[in-house]
């Protein structure tokens, strides 16, 4: 066998190999993301209480993230106390505790749960939250969140992130075209509409954004 039939004989294995690869991922994109079902029973506690004015129904509902989060090493639970400890209770006269929030948003961050990645990266990008702005840490959670949970809306955020040069040297066409179809494939909303008018169009227009999250919010 001649060495350039070898060699297209390699580089179509290689393409299979490619594309089983990027099939297998997609697989796992298509998943939904569930939250476990200690945390949602406790959510469902603690929305319940709120809803008809009863602290001890809603303290039974915190109770129950926090044993999720101590004694079962409950990631979902951990990361729903943390939201819990943001918001406060008005209910129960708990202020915010944003201090308390963000160890344990930093914990799970640790662990690569991704939520926390991306919400980590959020709060980064707008420089809220605790949070001191630093737009290229919160790209590189992004990113960190689409190669390693294959999360279709951290692709759209990063890709639009390079695209408006928020992180200078980071507008890379080729690594752009990737995260933004990523997204529009997964249905991100929002994405298709960017991709269209910011990206594709040839006219390039700041989008001038004052509160990312908020943005997101509005897709």
């Amino acid at each position: 066998m001649s060495m350039r039939v070898i060699w297209a004989v390699c580089g179509k294995i290689q393409c299979s190999i490619m594309i089983k690869k990027r099939l297998i991922t997609a697989l796992f994109i298509i998943q939904p993301v569930l939250a476990s079902p200690l945390s949602e029973g406790a959510l469902r506690l603690i929305k319940i209480g709120n809803e008809i004015g009863s602290p001890a129904v809603v303290t039974n509902g915190q109770s129950l993230l926090l044993k999720g989060m101590f004694k079962f090493n409950d990631l979902d639970s951990a990361y729903e106390a943390s939201k819990q400890a943001r918001l406060g209770s008005a209910l129960m006269g708990h202020p915010p505790q944003i201090a308390i929030a963000n160890k344990i948003l930093s914990k799970l961050l640790k662990q690569g749960y991704d939520p926390a990645i991306y919400d980590s990266a959020l709060y980064l990008l707008d420089g809220g939250g605790g949070f001191a702005k630093n737009e290229l840490m919160a790209l590189k959670l992004l990113e960190e969140s689409v190669e390693v949970h294959a999360n279709a809306q951290s692709a759209f955020i990063a890709a639009v992130i390079r695209n408006e040069s928020l992180v200078p040297g980071t507008k890379d066409m080729r690594r752009i075209d990737e995260l933004i179809t990523y997204a529009v494939l997964n249905k991100v909303k929002g994405a298709t509409k960017y991709q269209a008018q910011h990206i594709d169009s040839g006219r390039w227009r700041s989008l001038k954004v004052k509160n990312w999250r908020k943005w997101i919010a509005s897709q």
